[in-house]
């Protein structure tokens, strides 16, 4: 059974600190999902926790290195069991599901070798949105309440 207990936006912080310092070649990240909007917390000082927790974080990459990370901190994994949370790599086709222009909104950030790439906030949403899933809905009410939207 997969654990829940990403909640704060530091976690994230750390995560990509962590994974920054370990990569041996630059590598790029897409984030997504409720990690995603933790880091938008994160870069506003935030310390709020979701209401929700959530169980992964939800990378994009086409670096193979990056990837390997990933596979590494799958549900049941050492990652997870020191985290608390997994690592879900995505396909890169899941950013389809992100409005139009959405790559003209995103947040850099830069972690030793990893540089991530993450879509603003509202971007992100639109697909939980969409689900219309009590946890997603939670997620979106949290962003608002934080003035991440």
């Amino acid at each position: 059974m997969p654990r829940r207990e990403l909640s704060r936006p530091q976690q994230v912080t750390e995560w990509l600190q962590e994974w920054g310092g370990v990569l041996k070649a630059p590598a790029l990240m897409t984030l997504i999902g409720s990690a995603a909007l933790l880091w938008h917390a994160a870069q506003k000082g935030i310390t709020a926790g979701l209401p929700e927790n959530s169980m992964d974080a939800d990378p994009v990459t086409d670096s193979d290195e990056l990837a390997w990370l990933c596979y590494d901190a799958i549900i049941g994994s050492e990652f997870e069991q020191t985290h608390g949370w997994h690592i879900n790599l995505m396909p890169e086709s899941v950013l389809k599901e992100l409005p139009d222009g959405w790559r003209e909104r995103v947040s850099l950030g830069s972690y030793g070798h990893l540089g991530v790439m993450v879509p603003h906030p509202a971007d992100l949403l639109a697909p939980k949105l969409r689900r219309n899933e009590p946890r997603d809905r939670q997620h979106a009410a949290w962003a608002h309440e934080q003035g991440l939207i």
